[in-house]
């Protein structure tokens, strides 16, 4: 099981890193996506484990998510709303997710409102 946990994260985040890489919009912000490393990639995939520990399936479906992008079955924009689909309503994930995203598809995450 960590075996593929660690190869996830490889995966993730080089397929990140190669669709970041001459972007000319990548400039500042890209700076900070570049100092990145695995084991962040794989730090936040542990987060999303704990967080959906009891509904493994959600863990699995970004895992999916994942794949289906470093495949190139889906594009980032595709990656972007199937995310923010699955941890919708757990605000901390999705500001996590945003380190990974390239400049201009960071998820907006909504605030509750006070009632």
């Amino acid at each position: 099981m960590m075996k593929r946990q660690l190869e996830d994260g490889e995966a993730f985040f080089s397929s990140q890193q190669r669709r970041l890489a001459g972007r000319p919009e990548a400039s500042a912000q890209g700076q900070q996506f570049k100092r990145l490393k695995v084991e962040d990639a794989l730090s936040y995939l542990d987060q999303v484990k704990l967080q959906f520990g009891n509904q493994p399936q959600v863990y699995n479906d970004f895992l999916d998510i994942m794949k289906e992008f470093k495949s190139q079955s889906i594009d980032t924009p595709g990656v972007i709303r199937r995310v923010s689909q699955l941890f919708k309503g757990h605000p901390d994930l999705i500001m996590g997710f945003n380190t990974f995203v390239p400049p201009g598809y960071k998820i907006k995450v909504q605030n509750p409102v006070a009632g």
